[in-house]
């Protein structure tokens, strides 16, 4: 397990039940590019300020693309890891395409089977080279604005911005390419015909919750997967947080996850929440804030300001009324699972397309970020999602799907991967 992103290193290496697990620390040349940002606040900060499209989205994909590089070259580098990965013979192998640092790494292993595990709902970058359309007329891509129903300037948009997306990533994969050949062989296969080779593709998506696409028989989604809901009902709030939830009658959960801080939120847009949070005395708003200055919100009361929450716990209170979020896969999945009204504001990435599927469910607002400088339009949000009770009709539905599917996602990948290794 190469590290890429050192500021994220303890938060991203979470197995727990693995116990044979080998971590790549990371190299000199990722040290020195990481160098005065160890935390790589400053480029994830820039997405609070920044609109992803067509016209930058391949400069602001850049950065990301050079510490995959960075790292690739260190772990091929790597031949004491390489050998000591040689003499398990490993039956088969699970990667995450988004790097094809991998894909040469195992090949030159000698393993033949091998799944692709994306992290993403949808990685239309590598569909061309597996044999799946891409569908820029009513299938958003994975960092596309606009939902399945678009005019025909949305329609360009979807394609443009997908467009200058795979080309960030194919020069990547490129690199990496250079990598893997130079420490592992200079006759390994070009990326682009591993990728086909692959024996099957799981997907970090769900057929109940996501726009509807073309796939191949061999693309399996798993979205989901991590979702434990006889784990999540048991969850116990502390004392605090039980006090917490009964101040007051109604309660809302903010948090924009653990990459973007909402600390480092723009003064106007803040000032936009906060003015929507003073106006609503019967609401407790809890909020996940990274920083002990909260000077900003003195006089207002109904809120708590909190660097942790439990967050899983609280969605599954019944207190809790509603949740804002960036709209993120992982608190994505959680928040459809939940059967909470929610108000999604994505910052960057997927999570637009996040918000957008979550939002034709009809149990969720999609809000645009600079919207937020606009009190009006944030407390109309919020008055809906509080107390419009068809918000929560509709999302506690998506969660009666969600629970009931025929074949949950874990069994999904047993199944196959038991299947594959026949």
């Amino acid at each position: 397990m190469p590290v890429v992103m050192i500021g994220k290193r303890d938060e991203c290496i979470g197995v727990k039940l693995t116990k044979d697990v080998v971590i790549v620390e990371a190299g000199e040349e990722t040290i020195e590019q990481q160098k005065g940002d160890t935390t790589n606040d400053g480029n994830l900060q820039a997405f609070w300020y920044a609109s992803m499209d067509s016209t930058n989205a391949r400069a602001m994909n850049n950065w990301f693309g050079e510490a995959l590089q960075a790292s690739c070259r260190h772990f091929h580098s790597r031949r004491d890891i390489f050998n000591q990965m040689k003499s398990k013979n490993f039956d088969a192998a699970i990667l995450e395409p988004i790097s094809m640092c991998g894909l040469g790494y195992v090949k030159a292993l000698g393993i033949e089977k091998v799944i692709l595990a994306s992290s993403f709902m949808f990685f239309d970058a590598i569909l061309p080279y597996i044999g799946e359309p891409l569908d820029f007329s009513s299938v958003p891509g994975a960092f596309g604005a606009s939902g399945e129903q678009m005019t025909m300037a949305e329609r360009y948009e979807n394609w443009m911005v997908t467009k200058e997306i795979i080309a960030s990533l194919e020069a990547t994969y490129d690199e990496e390419m250079k990598a893997y050949r130079q420490y592992s062989g200079k006759t390994l296969p070009d990326w682009r015909e591993l990728l086909p080779q692959a024996s099957l593709f799981f997907v970090n998506s769900n057929p109940f919750l996501d726009f509807p696409r073309q796939v191949l028989q061999k693309t399996i989604p798993i979205g989901g997967i991590s979702i434990n809901l006889e784990w999540i009902r048991d969850q116990k709030l502390s004392t605090e947080w039980e006090e917490i939830l009964t101040k007051r009658p109604h309660s809302m959960l903010i948090s924009f996850g653990s990459m973007i801080k909402s600390s480092h939120m723009p003064e106007k847009w803040r000032n936009g929440l906060l003015e929507t949070i003073r106006s609503m005395p019967d609401v407790t708003f809890i909020w996940k804030y990274e920083s002990d200055d909260v000077s900003f919100a003195n006089g207002v009361s109904n809120i708590h300001f909190s660097k942790w929450v439990p967050q899983t716990a609280l969605l599954n209170d019944h207190r809790l009324t509603a949740f804002v979020s960036h709209g993120g896969l992982g608190s994505t999945m959680e928040l459809a699972y939940s059967g909470k009204p929610s108000i999604l504001i994505p910052i960057f990435a997927d999570q637009i397309r996040n918000a957008n599927m979550l939002a034709r469910h009809r149990g969720v607002i999609h809000l645009r970020k600079k919207l937020l400088e606009n009190a009006e339009s944030v407390r109309k949000a919020f008055n809906d999602v509080l107390f419009d009770e068809t918000y929560k009709r509709n999302a506690s539905k998506l969660a009666n799907v969600l629970a009931n599917q025929p074949y949950s996602p874990k069994d999904n990948v047993i199944k196959y991967t038991e299947f594959l290794g026949l």
